[in-house]
């Protein structure tokens, strides 16, 4: 089974944006869907650390902000937990765990406090999950788009790209070389 970016052409590597994951098997494997769909969302995300090293940050920073915010909400549910069972103080000892200083805290207070913080861990949990809906493309023809970009490298690039043949990964960062050369001609034109 094909694992890598590397293993694949930039056609294959369209089909399997496209959704053909019959492009990571041979013609006699039988492989799990699940396994196909993490190598498939690995492949992609190898090609897109090539191409938008900056895009990629961005959306490993969200990912991290999303698990801290899964793990606060269930933090503060078992202490909203320990909190209905009257156990004030082993919630406590929790926010103290946590990092909160809970020492000084009534009862009332570390209540309030373990509701305020499990709303805003909700909250943003809610917000990170909008937005990436927002960001999912709907209706994008990822085959338009694949064949205008190897028009436009073609053309800056002065050669032709049979992607049939091409590697993906040197495809990748062929559209990475572009997008660079492209941000300096920018800077120069700014400069003047």
């Amino acid at each position: 089974m094909i694992e890598r970016l590397e293993q694949l052409t930039v056609g294959q590597f369209v089909d399997l944006v496209c959704g053909d994951t019959s492009v990571l098997i041979g013609k006699r494997e039988v492989v799990n869907e699940a396994v196909l769909v993490v190598a498939m969302r690995n492949i992609v995300f190898e090609y897109k650390e090539i191409v938008d090293k900056a895009g990629v940050s961005s959306y490993l920073s969200t990912i991290e902000e999303l698990i801290k915010a899964k793990m606060s909400v269930v933090v503060f549910q078992m202490c909203r937990n320990l909190v209905s069972l009257n156990e004030h103080d082993r919630a406590r000892e929790v926010l103290i765990e946590y990092g909160i200083n809970a020492n000084s805290m009534n009862d009332q207070r570390v209540t309030a406090e373990i509701k305020s913080r499990l709303e805003r861990a909700k909250s943003t949990i809610e917000k990170i999950e909008n937005e990436s809906k927002k960001d999912k493309p709907g209706s994008i023809n990822f085959r338009r788009v694949f064949d205008t970009q190897t028009a436009m490298l073609m053309a800056h690039f002065k050669f032709q790209i049979d992607t049939s043949t091409m590697k993906a990964t040197v495809y990748a960062h062929l559209v990475d070389q572009h997008n660079r050369e492209v941000k300096a001609m920018r800077g120069a034109l700014k400069k003047k």
